[in-house]
C-alpha cells in the first residue's frame, strides 16, 4: 500500500524535507514494514521555471529559434524548435543533469550542454509529455499567469513536492485500521509522540426529511451494516488538481469527480464506498444472495456468472453490483448523471474473501473488506464523503436523512490490564502512567481500576480480529517503548537440550551428501501438478486428490509423485544447460479412502544429457543412488530388476531399491514416450526413494575395519555383448571367477556407437584382487583373469584386447 507523507501531514506534522528515510524505518520497526520510499521530487532534479527574455533566429535552421532564458540568478541560451514560445513566456526548463524523455516517449535521457546545428543549447524547454505531466495543448507547457517566479522548482509547481512511501501488504493483514492514510497518520502520532489533528466531520448535516434510500438487507450475517444518502445536481466532471494529484501519487487512476472522491475516502480511511447513478436503480436497494447462474457485467466489461453464496446489491430488477468487489455497468457514474447513492457498508470478511477468489476478482475494495472492517467506520466515510461532494460540486444538495440499515453494532470491548505483567513479559520496568500513555496515543481509553491495574477499552477499529486480550495489550505497549530499546538478555531458566528430530537431521544430510558429495543442485517445486502434466507422464488419476479451488490449470491435484514436475524442471533447464543434475525432497499425497491422505516425503533426482543422446545416463543415477544410500544406511543396499516399472519408467531399464527386506525406491531410465510429451531432447534417468520409510529403519553404526595389509591389485576388462544382457548378470559372472579374491567390480565405462557392432555394447569393469594374508602373485592374478574371461565369453562376450 502507497501512502502519501503530504497526505498524512494534514494529520499530523512531520518534517518530510528531512530524513524520510528516517521515519520509514521508525514505522517499520513500530508498526509495519516500509518496502519503499520514493521521493517524487526526484523525478524533477535540475528542472526550474525559465523566463524567455529574448528569441532570435537561428543562423542554420529555419525551423529553429535561439532564445536566451532566466532560469533564476542566470541565463541559459536555449535552443528550440517549438513554435508557440514567446518573449516573457515562463516555461519549464530542463537543466544539465535532468532527465526527460524526448517527445514523451522511451526511457528518460539525461541532458548535457550540446550544439544544435552549430550553435550550443544549454538545457531544453519542455513539453509537458517530457517531464511527464499532463498538458492538454501541443508544444511548450505555458506556465505564464500561474504565479510562479523563474528558478521556482518544477517539483513546487506541479506538486511532486511528495514523499510515497510503500508499505508490505503482508504485514497490514491484522490492522485493517491501517489500510487509510488516517490510520497510518494515528500510527505515525503515537510512535513520533505528536498530537493526531482529528478529522472534523461536523458540518456535515443530514436533513430531518426529504428524499432518502430505501434498502432492504436479506442477510445481515453477510452485511452487518448498510447505509446509503442520495445527493443531487451532481455535476459530473474532470476533478480538482489537488484530488487528482493526491490519488495518482499513490497509484490510482482519476476517472472523474464522484468516483475519484470515493476512491480518495477509501484511501484516506480504507472504508470502501460505491456511487450508483440513481436513475438506474429501480425500485430501492436490496441487498441478497446471488440467484444461481445469475450473471452479472462488472465495470471492467467482463460478464461474471455467479453462484449462491455470493452476495450481491440489487434492485427490484437486477443486480447493480458484487457486494465488496465491484459495481455492475448497468448504474455506473457518467457524463449525464445528477443524482446519485452513495453505498457505504460492512460486509463479511470470509465471504468477501471466498467471493473474490472464485470469480477470480481482486479489487483495493476486496483487500479492505477481507481484513475485518470496523462497522462504525462506515458512518465516518460517509460523512468524509458527503462533505468532499458538496465541497468539489458546489451545486450538490444532500436530499434527505441517512439511511442506515443494521441489527446493533457491537458492543465496546473491554479488558483489565496488568501493569506488572507487562513489565515481567518484556523485562524492562513500565509504570502504570506509563502505560496509561501509550495506550492513549492509539485512542485507546484507559480507567485506574487500582495501582496496577487499567481498565481498557479498546476502540471499535481495533476490536475486530485484532485487539481482544492482555497480551495484545502487552504487545502494543512493547511496540510502543521500541523493541530495539530493549536490552537482549537471556531468560534465566535451565538450558535443556531439545530433543533430535530423526527427519530433519537426516535431511539436512541427504542435502549434503546428494549436494556436495555427487554434485547435484536441489531444486523446489510446488505440490501440485495439473491434468496435463498427468497425461503427459502417463499418469492415472487412481489415488490422487483433486483439488476444489485450485490457482491454476497446473495446479489440480495433489502430487503422489516428484516425476512430473522435476520432468517440467529439466524442460526449463535444458535451454541453457547441457547437462543436468537435480535433486528435490518433497512430500506426496495419496488417497487411501481415509479420512487424512498417506502424506510422505520422498527424495527425487533427475540426471540428463543433452550431447551424447545415445548413451543412457541409467548407470550414472544407479551409481549415485549406490553410494548415496551406502553412506546414508552405512551399509550396502540390494538393488535388482523391477518387474512392474512405474508408468513413467522405461519398462526394461528399472530397478527396485530394497533395503531390510523392504522396498524403498527405484532407479530407472524416462520412458521415451514421456520424454516425446515433454518434448524432452536429452537422455535421462531418475530415481525416487521414499524418504519417510528410509527414516523409519533402525540407525546402523559404522564399525570398525582393519585396513588391509596387503596391496591389491587391479585390472581392467573390456566386453562386447549383446545390449539386451543386463549388467548385473556381467557382473555375477565376473565375481564366480574367485569370490575370495575379488573384492570389488565397478562398471566405469558403456558404449554405443561407431566400431561396435549393430545390436551390441560395450562395456568397462575395473575389478580389484586383494588376499587379506599376503600378497597376490602375477601368475593367480593372470589365472583369475583367464577365469573372467572364460565367464563373459560363455554369455556371448567378446573380450577386447586380447
Amino acid at each position: 500500500m502507497k501512502v502519501s507523507l503530504n497526505w498524512i501531514k494534514d494529520f499530523v506534522d512531520i518534517d518530510t524535507t528531512k530524513e524520510p528515510q528516517k521515519l520509514a524505518d521508525l514505522i517499520t520497526v513500530r508498526t509495519a514494514e516500509v518496502e519503499e520510499v520514493a521521493d517524487l521530487a526526484g523525478n524533477f532534479k535540475n528542472m526550474v521555471v525559465g523566463k524567455i527574455e529574448k528569441i532570435g533566429p537561428h543562423p542554420d535552421a529555419d525551423k529553429l529559434q535561439v532564445t536566451q532564458t532566466n532560469v533564476g540568478g542566470k541565463t541559459l541560451q536555449i535552443v528550440c524548435g517549438a513554435s508557440n514560445i514567446y518573449e516573457g513566456m515562463l516555461a519549464p526548463v530542463a537543466m544539465s543533469g535532468a532527465m526527460v524523455r524526448w517527445h514523451g516517449e522511451g526511457d528518460p535521457v539525461e541532458l548535457k550542454p550540446t550544439k544544435l546545428r552549430g550553435v550550443l543549447s544549454d538545457g531544453m524547454l519542455c513539453a509537458g509529455e517530457e517531464i511527464g505531466v499532463e498538458s492538454k495543448i501541443d508544444g511548450i507547457y505555458d506556465l505564464t499567469g500561474v504565479g510562479f517566479k523563474e528558478g521556482t522548482a518544477l517539483s513546487k509547481v506541479f506538486s511532486k513536492d511528495d514523499v510515497v512511501i510503500e508499505i508490505d501488504n503482508k504485514s497490514l493483514t491484522h490492522r485493517p485500521d491501517l489500510w487509510g492514510h488516517y490510520g497510518i497518520a494515528r500510527e505515525i502520532a503515537a510512535i513520533t509522540g505528536k498530537p493526531l489533528k482529528k478529522m472534523d466531520l461536523s458540518k456535515v448535516k443530514f436533513p430531518s426529511s426529504g428524499e432518502s434510500p430505501k434498502i432492504e438487507v436479506k442477510n445481515f450475517d453477510l452485511c452487518p451494516r448498510y447505509c446509503g444518502v442520495i445527493i443531487t445536481g451532481i455535476v459530473v466532471k474532470e476533478s480538482p488538481d489537488w484530488l487528482k494529484e493526491r490519488l495518482m501519487a499513490i497509484g490510482y487512476r482519476p476517472i472523474s469527480n464522484i468516483v475519484d472522491i470515493t476512491n480518495y475516502v477509501m484511501a484516506e480511511l480504507g472504508q470502501p464506498l460505491h456511487a450508483f447513478d440513481k436513475n438506474y436503480i429501480k425500485g430501492w436497494i436490496i441487498v441478497r444472495n446471488a440467484e444461481k447462474g445469475e450473471k452479472i457485467t462488472t465495470l471492467d466489461g467482463q460478464e461474471r456468472k455467479l453462484d449462491e453464496k455470493t452476495l450481491l446489491i440489487a434492485d427490484h430488477e437486477k443486480a447493480v453490483a458484487i457486494a465488496g468487489i465491484m459495481g455492475s455497468e448497468n448504474s455506473e457514474i457518467n457524463d449525464g448523471t445528477t443524482e446519485i447513492i452513495i453505498e457505504s457498508a460492512n460486509f463479511n470478511p470470509e465471504s468477501i474473501r471466498k467471493s473474490s477468489t472464485r470469480l477470480g476478482l481482486r479489487t483495493e475494495a476486496v483487500q479492505r473488506f477481507e481484513k475485518s472492517l470496523d462497522p462504525v467506520l462506515a458512518e465516518t466515510a460517509m460523512r468524509r464523503t458527503c462533505q468532499l461532494i458538496l465541497e468539489v460540486c458546489p451545486g450538490a444538495k444532500i436530499a434527505g436523512p441517512f439511511t442506515d440499515v443494521n441489527q446493533g453494532l457491537p458492543k465496546p470491548l473491554k479488558v483489565d490490564l496488568d501493569v506488572q505483567k507487562v513489565s515481567s513479559k518484556i523485562g524492562v520496568s513500565i509504570s502504570l502512567e506509563e502505560a496509561q500513555k501509550m495506550l492513549e496515543s492509539l485512542d485507546f481509553e484507559t480507567v485506574k481500576k487500582s495501582e496496577k491495574i487499567l481498565t481498557v477499552k479498546i476502540p471499535s477499529f481495533r476490536a475486530t480480529k485484532d485487539v481482544s486480550i492482555e497480551d495484545d495489550l502487552v504487545e502494543e505497549i512493547t511496540r510502543l517503548y521500541g523493541y530495539e530499546n530493549i536490552d537482549p538478555t537471556l531468560p534465566d531458566l535451565p538450558i535443556i537440550v531439545p530433543m533430535r528430530n530423526k527427519e530433519r537431521t537426516l535431511k539436512h544430510e541427504v542435502r549434503k551428501q546428494l549436494a556436495f558429495v555427487f554434485g547435484m543442485t536441489e531444486i523446489y517445486n510446488y505440490s501440485f501438478y495439473g491434468k496435463d502434466e498427468m497425461t503427459k507422464a502417463l499418469i492415472e488419476d487412481k489415488d490422487h486428490i483433486e483439488l476444489q479451488n485450485y490457482l491454476s490449470q497446473d495446479q489440480t491435484h495433489l502430487r503422489t509423485t516428484l516425476v512430473p514436475n522435476m520432468l517440467k524442471n529439466i524442460v526449463s533447464n535444458l535451454r541453457f544447460y547441457e547437462d543436468i543434475k537435480i535433486f528435490e525432497i518433497g512430500r506426496t499425497y495419496r488417497e487411501i479412502g481415509q479420512y487424512f491422505p498417506l502424506e510422505e516425503k520422498w527424495i527425487g533426482g533427475a540426471i540428463a544429457h543433452k550431447k551424447n543422446q545415445k548413451m543412457s545416463p541409467f548407470y550414472e543415477a544407479k551409481s549415485i543412488v549406490t553410494e548415496f544410500l551406502k553412506q546414508f544406511f552405512k551399509c550396502e543396499v540390494e538393488i535388482s530388476e523391477q518387474s512392474k516399472a512405474p508408468s513413467y519408467a522405461h519398462p526394461s531399464r528399472c530397478a527396485k531399491i530394497k533395503y531390510q527386506g523392504q522396498v524403498i525406491g527405484n532407479v530407472f531410465e524416462v520412458h521415451p514416450l514421456v520424454l516425446s510429451n515433454f518434448e524432452i531432447q536429452a537422455a535421462t534417468a531418475m530415481f525416487e526413494l521414499n524418504f519417510t520409510k528410509m527414516c523409519s529403519f533402525d540407525e546402523n553404526f559404522v564399525k570398525y575395519s582393519q585396513i588391509p595389509k596387503f596391496p591389491g591389485i587391479e585390472i581392467d576388462v573390456s566386453v562386447v555383448i549383446d545390449s539386451t544382457k543386463k549388467v548385473a548378470e556381467l557382473e555375477k559372472a565376473i565375481m564366480k571367477a574367485d569370490e575370495n579374491l575379488i573384492k570389488r567390480v565397478r562398471l566405469f565405462d558403456i558404449y554405443e556407437g561407431e566400431n561396435v557392432g549393430q545390436g551390441e555394447k560395450a562395456l568397462a569393469f575395473r575389478v580389484l584382487l586383494q588376499a587379506i594374508e599376503r600378497t597376490l602373485t602375477d601368475e593367480e592374478m593372470a589365472k583369475i583373469q583367464q577365469k573372467i574371461f572364460a565367464n563373459l565369453q560363455k554369455l556371448g562376450g567378446t573380450i577386447r584386447g586380447i
